[in-house]
Parts: C-alpha cells; sequence; structure tokens
C-alpha cells in the first residue's frame, strides 16, 4: 500500500505479512468495500467493478440518529467556560493531564448517556418504516453534558 503523510509529501510504502483491516467510518468503510468489488454484484457490474463478494448490504440501510442541543445557564461558576474561554487554565489542566491522568480533562465531557427507542406500536410507524437498524435498535440518542466539578479537588484559579 502506499500512503503520503500529507498531500505534498513523498508516498510511503507499507507492507503486510498477514491481514489489515481497514475501517475508515460508516461511510468511507463502504466505500472502499465497494471499489473492491464487495457488495451488490449487479450495482457493481452496472459500474464496469468487478464483483469478488456478492454482499447486497453494503452501502445500503444507512441511519442515523436523533441529536438535540440544550443550551441553558447554570446558576454556578462550576462550568467549563474558563477552559475555552482562558488560555492560561486550558494549558494547565492540559499539563496536569499530561502528567497524572487525572483532573477535569481526564473524565470527558460526558458521563451519563442513553438510547432510547419509540414503543413498536408507536402511531408514526403507521405512516412510516421504522429506520432503526433492527427491534433493539435506538431511534435517538440521550447525551447528558451537565457536569459539576464538585467531584474533583481542583479550583480555576490554579
Amino acid at each position: 500500500m502506499e500512503t503520503p503523510l500529507h498531500h505534498t509529501a513523498p508516498l510511503n510504502h507499507v507492507h503486510a505479512t498477514k491481514e489489515i483491516i481497514l475501517s475508515t467510518g460508516t461511510v468511507g468503510t463502504p466505500i472502499i468495500l465497494l471499489h473492491s468489488g464487495i457488495g451488490d454484484r449487479t450495482d457493481l457490474e452496472a459500474l464496469s467493478i468487478q464483483s469478488t463478494v456478492h454482499n447486497p448490504s453494503v452501502g445500503r440501510n444507512l441511519t442515523d440518529h436523533v441529536l438535540l442541543s440544550n443550551v441553558y445557564a447554570v446558576n454556578s461558576n462550576e462550568t467549563y467556560d474558563a477552559i475555552f474561554r482562558d488560555s492560561a487554565v486550558r494549558d494547565r489542566l492540559i499539563a496536569q493531564w499530561m502528567a497524572t491522568k487525572n483532573g477535569p480533562l481526564a473524565g470527558g465531557v460526558t458521563n451519563h448517556l442513553g438510547w432510547l427507542r419509540l414503543p413498536r406500536n408507536a402511531s408514526i410507524f403507521r405512516t412510516v418504516k421504522d429506520p432503526s437498524a433492527g427491534p433493539n435498535s435506538s431511534h435517538w440518542e440521550i447525551i447528558f453534558l451537565v457536569r459539576s466539578f464538585s467531584f474533583y479537588s481542583f479550583s480555576m484559579d490554579g
């Protein structure tokens, strides 16, 4: 395989002695598979791509879930605002995390999430086909980004 480190760099040659697992995400992976001849034989032949593996599911049935952002004010100064507004605070917290792997940046931005599903007999399904991947897949995701710094012995002032 040939790959550059960046768009103006010379190509690097990479050789594998066994197998390679190449993943390029939800959209990119099916594109690579289809260009490699893995997909619906009829669709591939219509594009003059020789079919190596007939798998009609490749590149189909992609669904996404709803994301709803809720913006609100808090009645506290225990927020991430200083990290985003003050580069000195941000740099200090990054250095803390790099040195100790703890502090407010160690936990990420969410600590609660959920995947929810409409009931099987929801009225929407009388007129719209269920877009989920299956009977146990979610219809939407809830991510709670509320985080209190009271769990940390930490001060924005240093």
